[in-house]
């Protein structure tokens, strides 16, 4: 007996691989939301690194200059953030920047990013250093230099 409902219709009349595009996506889709999340942390770590990187070649940049260490501390917080270590060592006429940046808590593989970078010392901006550029200035504005003071 026929009750005008298709149902028992279209239950004889199914594919045999109905279906099998919801099951397929159940599977793929934890995995391509566990790929999104490893890229996402990959670039993480990565633009931190490229920050520590940048920031450490711009402190040595400042330290080749002459700038105190305060300026190269500085400098570096500028580039990497507040929240970064940065330790400045020197020995003999080189001076190393270390700079550290601590990565997301969500990041469970590493820490924290480090970049180094070394520069030789140039000059000294420091008060003795500006005493003489004030010095070689003076003698500039007066119109001459003296024998012992290069132009």
């Amino acid at each position: 007996m026929r009750t005008g409902c298709s149902c028992e219709l279209r239950g004889r009349e199914r594919h045999p691989d109905a279906g099998t595009a919801t099951a397929e996506f159940a599977v793929v889709m934890p995995a391509i939301v566990l790929l999104l999340i490893v890229l996402t942390g990959a670039a993480a770590v990565g633009f931190s690194q490229l920050r520590a990187f940048d920031a450490a070649r711009s402190a040595a940049r400042e330290i080749a200059r002459g700038e105190p260490q305060a300026a190269v501390v500085t400098e570096a917080k500028k580039h990497a953030g507040d929240a970064s270590e940065v330790l400045v060592r020197s020995e003999g006429g080189y001076s190393t920047v270390t700079v550290s940046i601590e990565l997301p808590a969500a990041i469970i593989v590493l820490d924290e990013v480090e970049a180094a970078a070394t520069a030789r010392k140039e000059g000294d901006r420091s008060t003795a250093g500006r005493a003489q550029g004030d010095r070689s200035t003076a003698v500039r504005a007066q119109g001459g230099y003296d024998s012992d003071t290069p132009p």
